[in-house]
C-alpha cells in the first residue's frame, strides 16, 4: 500500500516538474515574441486606394501651367485637378475625328500611382467605337494606330470594339471657377490606386495609414476653359 502511495507520489512529482518545465519554457518564448505582437510577416501585393473622386467637367487650362505641356487636358474633380500631360490632347484630336454617333466613353478612369505620396499618376481611358458595319474603315484604322490606342485586354481582332489609350498626368487643387462650369451630364468617377508590397515584417496598421494619406497636389490653382464643342458633345453624352 505504501508502495503505491509512493508511486502515485511520484508519478504526480513528475507530472508537476514537466508542467513546470513546459510553463518555463512555454515563458520564456512568450517573452521572446512580445516584440513581435505589434508586428507581422507579410508579402505578396495589395492595391491601396489613395483617392477617389467625381469628376465635374473636362478641360483645357486657362493658362500656361509651369512644366505641362501647352496642349494639356484637365480632368476637373471635386477634391482634386487631373492634368494629363500625355495622352488626353491625343485622346481629343482622335474622337474629334471619330463619327460621335459610335463613341462611348468609360465613366470609370482608373490610374495608378507610382508611389504611395506621389502627385503623379498614370492609366488609361477606355472607349468603345461601334460603327455600323462592325469594322473599322481605312481612315478609322490609321488614327488609331497614329494615336496608339489598342483593343482592350491586348486582344488582337478589333472586332471587340473596346479600346485604351495611354495616359500620364499630375494631381493639382481643384480649378479656381469650378462652380462657374457646366456639370457633366453623365457621372465620371476617378480612383488613384498605388500598388503596394507587402513583403517583410509591417507594423499592422500600414494598409490603414497608406489609405489615409492624402494625396500632395502642387499648390498651383488655375481656371479651365470648354473643350471644342463637338468633343464636349462626345464626353458629355447622356
Amino acid at each position: 500500500m505504501n508502495f503505491k502511495i509512493l508511486n502515485q507520489n511520484s508519478l504526480m512529482s513528475c507530472l508537476l516538474a514537466s508542467f513546470f518545465l513546459t510553463g518555463c519554457v512555454s515563458n520564456r518564448i512568450i517573452g521572446e515574441n512580445t516584440r513581435e505582437l505589434f508586428t507581422k510577416y507579410d508579402s505578396g501585393y495589395e492595391w491601396i486606394t489613395l483617392t477617389e473622386d467625381d469628376v465635374i467637367a473636362f478641360g483645357k487650362p486657362s493658362v500656361s501651367l509651369p512644366n505641362e505641356p501647352e496642349d494639356s487636358i484637365v480632368i476637373a474633380g471635386k477634391k482634386y485637378s487631373y492634368v494629363i500631360s500625355k495622352g488626353g490632347n491625343d485622346f481629343i484630336q482622335l474622337i474629334s475625328q471619330l463619327n460621335p454617333q459610335y463613341i462611348q466613353i468609360s465613366n470609370e478612369l482608373d490610374f495608378n500611382a507610382p508611389a504611395s505620396n506621389s502627385n503623379h499618376f498614370y492609366g488609361h481611358i477606355r472607349f468603345s467605337y461601334t460603327p455600323p458595319n462592325g469594322k473599322l474603315n481605312e481612315k478609322e484604322s490609321a488614327l488609331f494606330k497614329q494615336y496608339g490606342v489598342i483593343p482592350c485586354d491586348y486582344e488582337k481582332t478589333l472586332e471587340l470594339h473596346k479600346f485604351e489609350l495611354n495616359l500620364r498626368g499630375t494631381v493639382y487643387p481643384p480649378v479656381n471657377n469650378l462652380k462657374k462650369i457646366t456639370p457633366l451630364s453623365k457621372p465620371y468617377h476617378v480612383r488613384i490606386q498605388y500598388l503596394h508590397d507587402k513583403s517583410g515584417k509591417v507594423p499592422l496598421s500600414t494598409k490603414e495609414k497608406l489609405a489615409s494619406l492624402p494625396l500632395l497636389p502642387f499648390t498651383l490653382t488655375f481656371d479651365i476653359i470648354a473643350l471644342p464643342a463637338k468633343v464636349m458633345g462626345i464626353i458629355y453624352q447622356p
